[in-house]
């Protein structure tokens, strides 16, 4: 394989690669809250204390049910369920997002909180002092599936900014990758009052939103955006080049200011010829309305060699770049450079080399 080869393998390959890496290491884990060891769902007791309304968790095969009824009794009134760590008192929501899979027997409002803690303001047990960030989904009777990114809970009431007003632009300032004590899920206004709700839900989780990894994909789209270019202007180049071999030849300062267009002319018309197994010099000469001996003349005092000496060095270096550059086979190399006799092509190829042609591949292989 050609070295330019293998340097576009590996700008190719690395930024996959890079990323592939990148994602592995920024990928979180996905947390099933209704079978998980570290996080658990349970009910808010503080409404059942308040005779807000009454409450029961049941779990089974399929999931759970949260049985509810709010008190058509007491003001604002509510029920809830959270999910909270075992573990640790604060967890990161960030580049989550929420599945939630339930049927109801009723259209309810469905409300997701998170208390956001916030450093140096937030007080452990005084929950008013987190900020406090709300999305309102509607649950329909029937079968559900909610799908919420966490960044999206994001709605904070403008009660909170009353009592915290001293701390509103920090709160807002912490709010995007603040830790939270707590996700909950409310009932609230908008519920049937004095009447039993039923939610089964059938599944809960938390699973990696690969947003937060993909926006900064622009980064690799615009890098290959700038290798492609690179490698197209690198093509239009090569196509632009004259696509004649020009073979080092000897000069001399006599030969340099004798040298005249015509002579140009006719090694460039060698050059575009040579493919051809039934080129020879007359062709040379019929085109340029010369004789042969004049031909060859010109060749000698250009390069110092015969037309036939010329030709087989321009076939044998084109041979030579495609032995090393190319995965073509020698009978279609030879074919490409004028030979329709892959054994004369080999003769030649070890007479002018040293070598035959399949060591002096084999012998770049292993150079590589």
């Amino acid at each position: 394989m050609s070295t330019n080869k293998t340097l576009y393998i590996i700008l190719i390959s690395l930024p996959i690669a890079i990323v592939a890496i990148a994602y592995c290491i920024m990928r979180k884990p996905t947390i099933n809250v209704l079978d998980d060891e570290v996080y658990q769902l349970e009910m808010w007791d503080l409404p059942m204390a308040k005779g807000l309304a009454t409450t029961n968790l049941t779990c089974h095969d399929k999931g759970v049910t949260f049985n509810f009824t709010l008190s058509d009794q007491i003001p604002q009134p509510y029920a809830g369920l959270s999910v909270a760590n075992k573990q640790s008192a604060l967890f990161s929501l960030l580049d989550y997002e929420i599945i939630l899979k339930v049927h109801s027997e009723e259209n309810v409002p469905l409300i997701f909180r998170v208390n956001k803690f916030i450093k140096d303001y937030t007080q452990e047990g005084q929950w008013d002092t987190y900020l406090l960030c709300s999305k309102t989904e509607s649950v329909t009777k029937g079968e559900n599936t909610i799908t919420l990114k966490t960044k999206d809970i994001n709605e904070t009431p403008n009660w909170w900014y009353a009592i915290n007003k001293a701390w509103e632009k920090k709160a807002e300032k912490h709010a995007e990758k603040a830790d939270v004590n707590e996700l909950t899920l409310i009932f609230e206004n908008g519920c049937p009052v004095g009447k039993e709700i039923s939610i089964d839900i059938q599944e809960f989780k938390l699973v990696y939103d690969s947003w937060g990894f993909l926006k900064y994909m622009w980064i690799v789209i615009l890098y290959y955006i700038a290798l492609a270019t690179f490698i197209f202007i690198q093509k239009i180049k090569k196509k632009n080049e004259v696509k004649y071999v020009v073979v080092p030849i000897k000069e001399t300062e006599k030969q340099a200011a004798q040298t005249a267009t015509q002579d140009v002319d006719i090694v460039s018309f060698i050059g575009e010829n040579y493919p051809n197994p039934d080129f020879k010099v007359s062709d040379v000469a019929n085109h340029f309305k010369l004789t042969e001996n004049e031909v060859s003349d010109i060749l000698k005092a250009y390069c110092d060699k015969s037309f036939r000496q010329y030709l087989n060095q321009i076939r044998m270096e084109e041979a030579k770049r495609l032995l090393k550059d190319s995965k073509q086979q020698i009978s279609s190399i030879a074919f490409s450079v004028g030979y329709n006799n892959v054994q004369h092509f080999n003769r030649v190829f070890k007479e002018y080399t040293g070598v035959s042609p399949t060591v002096f591949k084999s012998e770049d292989k292993g150079c590589e």
